[in-house]
Protein backbone atom coordinates (compact mmCIF):
# COMPACT_ATOMS: atom_id res chain seq x y z
CA UNK A 1 0.00 0.00 0.00
CA UNK A 2 2.87 2.39 0.79
CA UNK A 3 4.30 1.68 -2.65
CA UNK A 4 0.92 2.45 -4.18
CA UNK A 5 0.56 5.75 -2.31
CA UNK A 6 4.06 6.80 -3.32
CA UNK A 7 3.25 5.98 -6.93
CA UNK A 8 -0.01 7.95 -6.68
CA UNK A 9 1.85 11.01 -5.41
CA UNK A 10 4.44 10.60 -8.14
CA UNK A 11 1.76 10.23 -10.81
CA UNK A 12 -0.20 13.32 -9.76
CA UNK A 13 2.96 15.46 -9.73
CA UNK A 14 4.23 14.14 -13.06
CA UNK A 15 0.78 14.40 -14.70
CA UNK A 16 0.52 18.07 -13.76
CA UNK A 17 4.02 18.82 -15.04
CA UNK A 18 3.85 16.82 -18.26
CA UNK A 19 0.34 17.97 -19.10
CA UNK A 20 1.60 21.53 -18.81
CA UNK A 21 4.48 20.73 -21.15
CA UNK A 22 2.07 19.09 -23.59
CA UNK A 23 -0.30 22.04 -23.51
CA UNK A 24 2.55 24.40 -24.27
CA UNK A 25 3.66 22.37 -27.27
CA UNK A 26 3.78 24.65 -30.29
CA UNK A 27 3.68 27.78 -28.14
CA UNK A 28 6.05 29.48 -30.55
CA UNK A 29 3.43 29.37 -33.30
CA UNK A 30 0.35 31.05 -31.87
CA UNK A 31 -0.77 31.96 -35.39
CA UNK A 32 -2.25 28.46 -35.66
CA UNK A 33 -4.37 28.91 -32.53
CA UNK A 34 -7.82 30.47 -32.71
CA UNK A 35 -9.96 31.81 -29.85
CA UNK A 36 -12.93 33.62 -31.41
CA UNK A 37 -15.09 36.05 -29.42
CA UNK A 38 -18.02 34.53 -27.53
CA UNK A 39 -20.52 35.26 -30.30
CA UNK A 40 -23.01 32.92 -31.94
CA UNK A 41 -23.61 31.80 -34.62
CA UNK A 42 -19.93 31.21 -35.30
CA UNK A 43 -18.39 30.26 -38.63
CA UNK A 44 -16.01 27.88 -36.84
CA UNK A 45 -18.85 25.77 -35.45
CA UNK A 46 -21.13 23.81 -37.76
CA UNK A 47 -23.99 21.36 -37.22
CA UNK A 48 -24.79 18.36 -39.43
CA UNK A 49 -27.97 16.29 -39.31
CA UNK A 50 -27.81 12.57 -40.12
CA UNK A 51 -30.75 10.18 -40.38
CA UNK A 52 -31.16 6.83 -42.07
CA UNK A 53 -32.54 8.71 -45.06
CA UNK A 54 -29.36 10.78 -45.53
CA UNK A 55 -26.69 8.93 -43.57
CA UNK A 56 -24.10 9.49 -46.33
CA UNK A 57 -25.18 13.02 -47.18
CA UNK A 58 -25.53 15.09 -43.99
CA UNK A 59 -27.74 18.18 -43.96
CA UNK A 60 -26.20 21.33 -42.52
CA UNK A 61 -28.27 23.19 -39.95
CA UNK A 62 -27.97 26.94 -39.29
CA UNK A 63 -29.41 28.47 -36.13
CA UNK A 64 -30.17 31.74 -37.99
CA UNK A 65 -31.57 30.15 -41.16
CA UNK A 66 -35.11 28.82 -40.80
CA UNK A 67 -35.05 27.22 -44.24
CA UNK A 68 -32.13 24.96 -43.26
CA UNK A 69 -34.21 23.64 -40.39
CA UNK A 70 -37.51 23.36 -42.25
CA UNK A 71 -35.94 21.52 -45.19
CA UNK A 72 -33.99 19.06 -43.03
CA UNK A 73 -35.00 15.38 -43.22
CA UNK A 74 -36.06 15.14 -39.57
CA UNK A 75 -37.44 11.88 -38.24
CA UNK A 76 -40.61 13.18 -36.62
CA UNK A 77 -40.89 12.74 -32.85
CA UNK A 78 -37.66 10.70 -32.73
CA UNK A 79 -34.87 11.33 -30.20
CA UNK A 80 -32.15 13.76 -31.24
CA UNK A 81 -28.65 12.60 -30.35
CA UNK A 82 -25.99 15.32 -30.41
CA UNK A 83 -22.46 13.97 -30.90
CA UNK A 84 -19.54 16.21 -29.93
CA UNK A 85 -15.92 15.43 -30.75
CA UNK A 86 -12.82 16.35 -28.77
CA UNK A 87 -9.39 17.83 -29.40
CA UNK A 88 -8.28 17.65 -33.07
CA UNK A 89 -11.59 16.08 -34.08
CA UNK A 90 -14.30 16.86 -36.63
CA UNK A 91 -17.72 15.51 -37.62
CA UNK A 92 -16.26 12.29 -39.01
CA UNK A 93 -13.97 11.65 -36.05
CA UNK A 94 -14.55 9.91 -32.73
CA UNK A 95 -17.14 9.66 -31.20
CA UNK A 96 -19.05 10.05 -34.48
CA UNK A 97 -17.31 7.15 -36.20
CA UNK A 98 -18.27 4.72 -33.43
CA UNK A 99 -21.61 5.97 -32.12
CA UNK A 100 -23.34 7.28 -35.26
CA UNK A 101 -23.26 3.91 -37.08
CA UNK A 102 -24.48 2.15 -33.92
CA UNK A 103 -27.53 4.41 -33.73
CA UNK A 104 -28.14 3.98 -37.46
CA UNK A 105 -28.12 0.24 -36.93
CA UNK A 106 -30.44 0.16 -33.95
CA UNK A 107 -32.82 3.04 -34.33
CA UNK A 108 -34.39 5.57 -36.67
CA UNK A 109 -33.06 8.60 -34.80
CA UNK A 110 -31.99 12.14 -35.61
CA UNK A 111 -28.26 12.57 -35.08
CA UNK A 112 -26.59 15.97 -35.05
CA UNK A 113 -22.80 15.99 -35.30
CA UNK A 114 -21.18 19.14 -33.99
CA UNK A 115 -18.01 20.14 -35.87
CA UNK A 116 -15.69 22.74 -34.34
CA UNK A 117 -12.44 21.53 -35.88
CA UNK A 118 -11.15 25.01 -36.86
CA UNK A 119 -10.89 25.95 -33.18
CA UNK A 120 -9.71 22.57 -31.85
CA UNK A 121 -6.64 21.87 -33.96
CA UNK A 122 -3.23 20.65 -32.87
CA UNK A 123 -1.05 21.97 -31.25
CA UNK A 124 -3.50 24.44 -29.70
CA UNK A 125 -4.96 22.48 -26.77
CA UNK A 126 -5.12 25.52 -24.48
CA UNK A 127 -7.17 27.44 -27.03
CA UNK A 128 -9.30 24.37 -27.79
CA UNK A 129 -10.09 23.94 -24.09
CA UNK A 130 -11.10 27.61 -23.79
CA UNK A 131 -13.23 27.30 -26.93
CA UNK A 132 -15.38 24.54 -25.45
CA UNK A 133 -17.49 27.21 -23.77
CA UNK A 134 -18.14 28.93 -27.10
CA UNK A 135 -19.07 25.60 -28.72
CA UNK A 136 -21.47 24.88 -25.88
CA UNK A 137 -23.02 28.33 -26.15
CA UNK A 138 -23.55 28.08 -29.93
CA UNK A 139 -24.96 24.55 -29.67
CA UNK A 140 -27.37 25.77 -26.99
CA UNK A 141 -28.42 28.57 -29.35
CA UNK A 142 -29.35 26.03 -32.03
CA UNK A 143 -31.34 23.94 -29.57
CA UNK A 144 -33.15 27.01 -28.25
CA UNK A 145 -34.12 27.92 -31.82
CA UNK A 146 -35.45 24.41 -32.45
CA UNK A 147 -37.52 24.51 -29.25
CA UNK A 148 -38.80 28.09 -29.32
CA UNK A 149 -39.47 28.54 -33.05
CA UNK A 150 -40.07 25.04 -34.38
CA UNK A 151 -41.76 23.28 -31.49
CA UNK A 152 -39.12 20.64 -30.77
CA UNK A 153 -39.41 18.80 -27.44
CA UNK A 154 -36.44 19.67 -25.24
CA UNK A 155 -36.63 16.21 -23.66
CA UNK A 156 -35.71 14.66 -27.02
CA UNK A 157 -32.22 16.20 -27.02
CA UNK A 158 -29.33 14.10 -25.72
CA UNK A 159 -25.79 15.56 -26.03
CA UNK A 160 -23.03 12.93 -26.00
CA UNK A 161 -19.55 14.39 -25.79
CA UNK A 162 -16.14 12.71 -25.84
CA UNK A 163 -13.08 14.23 -24.13
CA UNK A 164 -13.29 18.00 -24.69
CA UNK A 165 -16.72 17.26 -26.14
CA UNK A 166 -17.77 16.03 -22.72
CA UNK A 167 -16.99 19.47 -21.34
CA UNK A 168 -18.86 21.08 -24.26
CA UNK A 169 -21.93 19.06 -23.26
CA UNK A 170 -21.77 20.64 -19.81
CA UNK A 171 -21.61 24.13 -21.29
CA UNK A 172 -24.68 23.38 -23.42
CA UNK A 173 -26.56 22.79 -20.19
CA UNK A 174 -25.24 26.05 -18.74
CA UNK A 175 -26.30 28.19 -21.71
CA UNK A 176 -29.61 26.58 -22.68
CA UNK A 177 -32.52 28.99 -22.17
CA UNK A 178 -35.41 26.64 -23.01
CA UNK A 179 -35.11 24.54 -19.86
CA UNK A 180 -33.07 21.65 -18.51
CA UNK A 181 -31.78 18.95 -20.80
CA UNK A 182 -33.21 15.59 -19.81
CA UNK A 183 -29.90 13.75 -20.29
CA UNK A 184 -26.23 14.58 -20.89
CA UNK A 185 -23.53 11.94 -21.44
CA UNK A 186 -19.82 12.71 -21.00
CA UNK A 187 -17.38 10.07 -22.26
CA UNK A 188 -14.03 10.33 -20.45
CA UNK A 189 -14.40 14.12 -20.13
CA UNK A 190 -11.11 15.97 -20.57
CA UNK A 191 -9.06 16.66 -17.45
CA UNK A 192 -6.32 19.17 -18.48
CA UNK A 193 -7.53 22.74 -17.71
CA UNK A 194 -10.77 21.41 -16.19
CA UNK A 195 -9.50 20.69 -12.67
CA UNK A 196 -11.52 23.32 -10.84
CA UNK A 197 -14.05 23.80 -8.05
CA UNK A 198 -16.14 26.05 -10.30
CA UNK A 199 -19.01 23.85 -11.47
CA UNK A 200 -19.76 26.31 -14.28
CA UNK A 201 -16.36 25.53 -15.83
CA UNK A 202 -16.69 21.75 -16.03
CA UNK A 203 -19.33 19.13 -16.69
CA UNK A 204 -21.25 18.37 -13.48
CA UNK A 205 -24.67 17.11 -12.30
CA UNK A 206 -26.27 20.56 -12.45
CA UNK A 207 -25.94 20.64 -16.24
CA UNK A 208 -28.91 18.35 -16.85
CA UNK A 209 -31.69 16.42 -15.14
CA UNK A 210 -29.58 13.27 -15.59
CA UNK A 211 -25.85 13.33 -16.28
CA UNK A 212 -24.02 10.04 -16.85
CA UNK A 213 -20.24 9.88 -17.15
CA UNK A 214 -17.77 7.21 -18.25
CA UNK A 215 -14.12 7.15 -17.12
CA UNK A 216 -11.50 5.14 -19.04
CA UNK A 217 -8.24 7.15 -18.83
CA UNK A 218 -8.43 8.98 -15.51
CA UNK A 219 -5.42 10.98 -14.29
CA UNK A 220 -4.08 11.47 -17.80
CA UNK A 221 -6.44 12.60 -20.56
CA UNK A 222 -9.67 12.05 -18.61
CA UNK A 223 -10.95 12.93 -15.16
CA UNK A 224 -11.02 10.72 -12.09
CA UNK A 225 -13.42 13.08 -10.30
CA UNK A 226 -17.05 11.98 -10.18
CA UNK A 227 -18.76 14.39 -12.56
CA UNK A 228 -22.35 13.22 -13.00
CA UNK A 229 -25.36 11.81 -11.22
CA UNK A 230 -23.89 8.42 -12.07
CA UNK A 231 -20.23 7.76 -12.92
CA UNK A 232 -18.98 4.54 -14.50
CA UNK A 233 -15.36 3.41 -14.18
CA UNK A 234 -14.46 0.84 -16.81
CA UNK A 235 -11.83 -1.57 -15.52
CA UNK A 236 -11.14 0.84 -12.66
CA UNK A 237 -11.11 3.89 -14.92
CA UNK A 238 -7.34 4.28 -15.38
CA UNK A 239 -6.29 1.88 -18.12
CA UNK A 240 -8.06 -0.53 -20.45
CA UNK A 241 -7.19 -4.17 -21.20
CA UNK A 242 -5.77 -4.77 -24.64
CA UNK A 243 -4.45 -1.21 -25.01
CA UNK A 244 -0.81 -0.92 -26.02
CA UNK A 245 1.24 1.89 -27.54
CA UNK A 246 1.52 1.79 -31.33
CA UNK A 247 3.16 3.91 -33.99
CA UNK A 248 -0.05 5.90 -34.38
CA UNK A 249 -1.40 5.98 -30.83
CA UNK A 250 -0.05 6.20 -27.30
CA UNK A 251 -1.16 3.82 -24.55
CA UNK A 252 -3.20 6.58 -22.89
CA UNK A 253 -4.65 7.53 -26.28
CA UNK A 254 -5.98 4.00 -26.65
CA UNK A 255 -7.37 4.00 -23.09
CA UNK A 256 -9.08 7.34 -23.76
CA UNK A 257 -10.50 6.23 -27.12
CA UNK A 258 -12.19 3.20 -25.56
CA UNK A 259 -14.84 5.47 -24.05
CA UNK A 260 -16.86 6.04 -27.25
CA UNK A 261 -16.18 2.43 -28.29
CA UNK A 262 -17.77 1.09 -25.09
CA UNK A 263 -20.74 3.44 -25.40
CA UNK A 264 -21.30 2.50 -29.04
CA UNK A 265 -21.31 -1.18 -28.14
CA UNK A 266 -23.84 -0.52 -25.37
CA UNK A 267 -26.32 0.61 -28.03
CA UNK A 268 -26.40 -2.66 -29.96
CA UNK A 269 -25.02 -5.36 -27.64
CA UNK A 270 -27.19 -8.28 -26.62
CA UNK A 271 -24.89 -9.02 -23.68
CA UNK A 272 -24.81 -5.63 -21.99
CA UNK A 273 -22.14 -4.05 -19.82
CA UNK A 274 -23.37 -4.50 -16.24
CA UNK A 275 -21.77 -2.42 -13.51
CA UNK A 276 -21.71 -2.84 -9.73
CA UNK A 277 -22.07 0.01 -7.26
CA UNK A 278 -19.29 1.04 -4.92
CA UNK A 279 -19.07 3.77 -2.30
CA UNK A 280 -15.91 5.33 -3.74
CA UNK A 281 -13.05 4.75 -6.15
CA UNK A 282 -10.72 4.17 -3.20
CA UNK A 283 -13.10 1.55 -1.79
CA UNK A 284 -12.98 -0.22 -5.13
CA UNK A 285 -9.21 0.13 -5.19
CA UNK A 286 -8.66 -1.69 -1.90
CA UNK A 287 -11.21 -4.39 -2.63
CA UNK A 288 -14.04 -3.45 -0.30
CA UNK A 289 -16.61 -3.50 -3.09
CA UNK A 290 -15.66 -6.96 -4.24
CA UNK A 291 -15.80 -8.22 -0.67
CA UNK A 292 -19.27 -6.74 -0.13
CA UNK A 293 -20.64 -8.66 -3.16
CA UNK A 294 -23.07 -5.86 -3.90
CA UNK A 295 -26.18 -6.92 -5.80
CA UNK A 296 -26.72 -3.34 -6.95
CA UNK A 297 -25.94 -3.78 -10.65
CA UNK A 298 -27.16 -1.66 -13.54
CA UNK A 299 -26.58 -1.40 -17.26
CA UNK A 300 -23.92 1.03 -18.44
CA UNK A 301 -24.41 3.13 -21.56
CA UNK A 302 -27.38 3.90 -23.76
CA UNK A 303 -29.89 2.07 -21.57
CA UNK A 304 -28.70 3.20 -18.14
CA UNK A 305 -31.62 3.64 -15.69
CA UNK A 306 -32.32 7.34 -15.29
CA UNK A 307 -32.92 6.95 -11.56
CA UNK A 308 -29.42 5.59 -10.92
CA UNK A 309 -26.84 7.52 -8.93
CA UNK A 310 -23.40 7.02 -7.45
CA UNK A 311 -20.25 5.26 -8.63
CA UNK A 312 -20.34 2.02 -10.64
CA UNK A 313 -17.57 -0.26 -11.84
CA UNK A 314 -17.53 -2.80 -14.66
CA UNK A 315 -15.00 -5.02 -16.38
CA UNK A 316 -14.63 -5.57 -20.12
CA UNK A 317 -12.96 -7.98 -22.45
CA UNK A 318 -9.68 -6.92 -24.01
CA UNK A 319 -11.16 -6.86 -27.50
CA UNK A 320 -14.56 -6.59 -29.15
CA UNK A 321 -17.11 -7.60 -28.02
CA UNK A 322 -16.20 -5.73 -24.83
CA UNK A 323 -19.40 -6.15 -22.82
CA UNK A 324 -19.40 -9.31 -20.74
CA UNK A 325 -23.04 -9.70 -19.78
CA UNK A 326 -24.67 -9.93 -16.38
CA UNK A 327 -23.11 -13.23 -15.33
CA UNK A 328 -19.59 -11.75 -15.35
CA UNK A 329 -19.36 -9.70 -12.15
CA UNK A 330 -17.04 -6.69 -12.17
CA UNK A 331 -13.84 -7.71 -10.44
CA UNK A 332 -11.24 -5.50 -8.88
CA UNK A 333 -8.15 -5.50 -11.04
CA UNK A 334 -4.69 -5.14 -9.58
CA UNK A 335 -4.74 -1.36 -9.48
CA UNK A 336 -1.23 -1.02 -8.05
CA UNK A 337 0.04 -3.02 -11.00
CA UNK A 338 -2.11 -0.89 -13.34
CA UNK A 339 -0.64 2.28 -11.87
CA UNK A 340 2.89 0.99 -12.32
CA UNK A 341 2.08 0.09 -15.95
CA UNK A 342 0.36 3.45 -16.39
CA UNK A 343 3.45 5.27 -15.11
CA UNK A 344 5.83 3.23 -17.24
CA UNK A 345 3.90 3.35 -20.52
CA UNK A 346 3.09 7.05 -20.40
CA UNK A 347 6.31 8.49 -19.05
CA UNK A 348 9.10 6.06 -19.83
Amino acid sequence: MLSFLLNMHKIVCIVSFLNLLGLLQGANDFSECVSPPMECPNVNITFWLYTRANKDNPHQLFANDASSIKSAPWVKDAPIKILIHGYTGWKDFSPNTEIRPAYMQCCDYNIISVDYNPIAREPCYMSAARNTELVGKCTAQLLDELVSKFGFDINKFHPIGFSLGGQVAGYIGNYLQSGKLYRITALDPAMPLFVTNDKNKKVDPSDGLFVDVLHTNALWKGKLEASGHVDFYANGGLTQPGCKPTANQSKSGCDHARAPVYFAESITTEEGCYASKCLSWFSYLIGWCEDSRSDDTILFGEYVPYNSSGLYFFSTNSESPYCRGKSKRPKRSNQESHLNDFYYLNWK
